[in-house]
């Protein structure tokens, strides 16, 4: 056996095969960093978890989750992003302005892929959709596109509007929220009042100062701390008999007249294929932001009733779905 012969020999003998190589491939590791309590967040861990597996990752196999969850206090998300930085995650998940201003915050190498965030350009979060610079990428709620239809369909179920309140938090991306609303209201001779709320602590007193008034409304701003209990929420609308517009269909389902925006666990869900391509090799910055393909316009009828509206036909026409 020449020199070459037995280089190709000891090769074979040292190289893995298909089977070993398949047991010692990488695993990679994910950091999961959301505002909620773990309860609150089950629905979107299990639909990433469901994207995750389309793509081939399994728990266990090949993929690693590092989970952190905030329990409501947004002020742990620093210190929890700090502390998934020393398991030195391949990706960091998130979702929500203060879970990404976290993740951002703590690294800027490290790629952050955002689940579910509303105007990630005005909030600093990405240069553009297109080309989102840096290390940030994933999904936009474009909530701030609805607002005007927001607007709209209170005006067409309580046409006598005269005042809305605002549910908010002190969060700078509802400023930006408040300025718009004000503005599209103004015309419409719409008094807004904000409702502000820090911690969940203070929701029900803040719901309690909205009063029991005719031909007034509630439109309740996108946001971990009401997201994740939309039964409360809804519960306190319909004691003052207030018509509530709200973010989600999470909240219609609980009782809420209306909503409009995207679903959450859809975009969990989507989430999976910016984890995937950034494993594959994919920078952040050369991934698109992708903004809703569907907006979902939900209406609960049940609730229409117990409030004494009627509505319009065009309404019903237009929602993609009518809770009976």
């Amino acid at each position: 056996m020449n020199r070459r012969d037995t280089v190709l020999a000891l090769l074979a003998i040292v190289a893995p095969s298909g089977a070993l190589a398949q047991q010692i491939r990488k695993v990679y590791r994910i950091g999961f960093l959301l505002a909620p309590r773990e309860s609150g967040a089950r629905p979107f861990v299990r639909a990433f978890r469901e994207g995750l597996r389309q793509f081939g990752y399994i728990e266990g196999r090949n993929v690693v989750i590092d989970f952190r969850f905030a329990d409501d206090d947004l002020t742990r998300l620093p210190a929890l992003a700090a502390d998934m930085l020393r398991l030195k995650p391949d990706v960091i998940v998130t979702g929500s302005p203060p879970g990404v201003r976290a993740a951002k915050e703590a690294t800027s190498s490290i790629p952050i892929v955002i689940a579910a965030v509303y105007d990630p350009v005005g909030q600093g979060f990405v240069a553009s959709l297109a080309r989102p610079g840096g290390n940030i990428t994933g999904l936009s709620l474009q909530y701030e596109d609805t607002v005007p239809k927001v607007l709209e369909l209170i005006r067409a179920v309580v046409p006598k509007t005269k005042k809305i309140s605002v549910l908010r938090t002190v969060d700078p991306s509802h400023d930006r929220f408040m300025t718009q609303i004000v503005s599209l209201s103004r015309p419409m001779l719409i008094h807004i009042v904000p409702i502000e709320v820090r911690t969940p602590a203070e929701l029900e007193s803040a719901l309690s100062r909205i009063g029991e008034a005719r031909d007034e409304a509630l439109v309740v701003l996108p946001h971990p701390l009401f997201n994740t209990r939309p039964g409360v929420i809804v519960g306190v609308a319909a004691a003052r008999r207030m018509p509530a517009i709200c973010p989600f269909s999470s909240y219609t389902e609980a009782g809420g007249l209306m909503s409009l925006g995207t679903d959450l666990s859809d975009s969990f869900r989507r989430a999976a294929y910016f984890v995937d391509r950034i494993l594959k090799g994919a920078k952040p910055a050369d991934l698109p932001v992708e903004q809703p393909t569907k907006i979902d316009f939900v209406l609960n009828l049940k609730t229409a009733k117990s409030l004494g509206l009627t509505i319009p036909q065009s309404l019903l026409l237009r929602a993609d779905r009518v809770i009976e």
